[in-house]
């Protein structure tokens, strides 16, 4: 196949899932090198805008994206990956609410009628100047009130107002964020409701931010964030009925993997886990002095995988902006709590920098941050070898990555096991041995059996040590039976036992 023309691997390539080609590009260093320039010439942004636009509109509309820094997603943006085009579904839009009007200028200069959302709940101004102004009395209000009314519509998300527009029955939204410290137009999709649409399309780049589930595991995990407002059953119903499997949980074997996109690690935009698509830049376009689009900006944002219950995972971002910066940022919970970005919080405030060196000074801030991580200290390190070791070992032979919840070891297994075992080792007294049996019953739930050997400095009267019967009985409530002795009966500090009749 190396052989054909680039138009004939074209005619080949266009009918083929990204896992199709995900396999086929793994062949071979000359079969990744097809791949990538079949998806150089196939995955390009005007494929997905010409429905809405002209040529002429959407190199205006790319110069724009550029000077504000607007983002496409929802279906959009998922269809981009994919290759191909919903027809039924909305441009959505993504703006900082102060750059809002030359968006929607945009729109009604190219022929788009703005539609005011009517509801019983909502009468938005029937005039897109009108409209506008109310969102930002709603804003004001927000700012000085800390509350925007128990009657607003999205009191729980980013969003600051939804606009409405149309043309020759084609729709178009845009969704205003939060301004300052409110919230970005990122921040909205990180509250979306499953992992499915956390894809994005900017000026510079198109990015996916959990690829492995999303094209080649085709789910979409829960976003446990999300879950508290009760309007998440149809857009997960949606994607369901277009061919992704709803997860609810997570296996331990990935939240305890540094190299999964689910980790529980802080991850960035554009980060080693993205699926990242440079875009070509507009031709014969000189950039003025406001360039929110520029790439570094995207890149700087970060993000936290966290794990609290049984709903997914919940993605963690923090709203940053300080005097001086042209847009709010997406912080994780490690890059918003270090010393030197409370610093220059307060340095900000104190002395405003000016916008030419201050975004630039946080983008690089963030990099450095996330490229060197707080080392564990050596008890939570081995800890999380030892699970992340056992967990992967409870998969074996497993034919689907992501299981039903009842047949895997979730993550909220591994992560009441974990807190366990930090309560219950000590760096002084030395660290243990264990042998993890991972077993099926009756009706195919999976049981995680841990036998720990503590050394004998635990409990020098030789005596093996009492579980607390509350603590046990948490543990045996989720499926995890803890046997603790003290002797140093092993010579490996882990050994996994997988019966070989385990179901899948």
């Amino acid at each position: 196949m190396d052989r054909l023309p680039s138009t004939a691997h074209d005619s080949v390539f266009r009918d083929l899932s990204f896992r199709d080609l995900h396999n086929y590009s793994k062949a071979n260093r000359n079969a990744r090198d097809i791949i990538l320039k079949f998806y150089k010439r196939a995955l390009r942004v005007e494929h997905v805008l010409l429905p809405f636009f002209t040529h002429d509109e959407i190199r205006r509309f790319r110069i724009l994206q550029y000077t504000i820094g607007f983002l496409i997603a929802g279906s959009t943006a998922l269809s981009f990956f994919e290759r191909v085009v919903y027809p039924e579904s909305d441009l959505d839009l993504y703006v900082d609410s102060r750059y809002t009007v030359f968006l929607t200028d945009f729109l009604i200069d190219s022929g788009f009628t703005f539609h005011p959302i009517r509801t019983s709940h909502k009468r938005q101004p029937a005039d897109i100047t009108n409209a506008l102004e109310e969102m930002e009395r709603k804003l004001q209000r927000l700012i000085e009130n800390n509350n925007l009314g128990d009657d607003h519509e999205y009191r729980w998300t980013a969003i600051a107002e939804v606009f409405q527009f149309s043309r020759n029955g084609k729709s178009v939204q845009v969704i205003a964020s939060g301004k300052e410290s409110l919230g970005s137009p990122l921040h909205i999709v990180f509250d979306y409701h499953s992992t499915v649409v956390m894809n994005v399309v900017s000026y510079s780049h198109a990015i996916s931010f959990y690829p492995q589930a999303t094209f080649v595991d085709r789910v979409t995990v829960v976003n446990s964030i999300a879950t508290a407002r009760r309007d998440q059953g149809p857009p997960r119903a949606k994607y369901e009925a277009r061919g992704w499997e709803i997860r609810t949980s997570l296996e331990a074997a990935d939240t305890f993997n540094k190299n999964s996109e689910f980790g529980k690690v802080d991850r960035s935009v554009g980060d080693k886990h993205c699926w990242t698509v440079p875009l070509q830049p507009v031709p014969d376009f000189v950039p003025s002095d406001m360039r929110l689009g520029e790439a570094y900006m995207l890149f700087a944002n970060s993000w936290t995988n966290e794990y609290m219950g049984r709903n997914g995972v919940a993605i963690k971002a923090r709203p940053y902006f300080v005097p001086g910066l042209t847009q709010s940022y997406c912080l994780s919970k490690r890059v918003f709590s270090s010393e030197f970005l409370m610093f220059f919080r307060s340095s900000a405030v104190l002395t405003p920098p000016t916008s030419s060196s201050t975004d630039p000074l946080l983008a690089r801030f963030v990099g450095d941050v996330l490229r060197n991580p707080v080392k564990p200290s050596q008890k939570d390190a081995f800890i999380g070898e030892v699970l992340a070791d056992a967990f992967r070992a409870s998969r074996r032979n497993k034919k689907s990555v992501l299981l039903e919840h009842k047949h895997q070891v979730s993550s909220l297994q591994g992560q009441m096991l974990q807190t366990f075992l930090q309560d219950l080792i000590s760096e002084e007294l030395g660290l243990p041995k264990f042998i993890f049996r991972f077993a099926q019953n009756g009706k195919g739930a999976l049981w995680t059996n841990v036998d720990i050997y503590l050394p004998s400095r635990y409990a020098p009267s030789g005596e093996d040590l009492v579980l607390d019967e509350n603590r046990r009985s948490v543990l045996l409530e989720h499926r995890i039976n803890v046997d603790i002795k003290v002797a140093n009966a092993l010579n490996n500090s882990l050994y996994v036992e997988i019966p070989s009749d385990a179901k899948d």
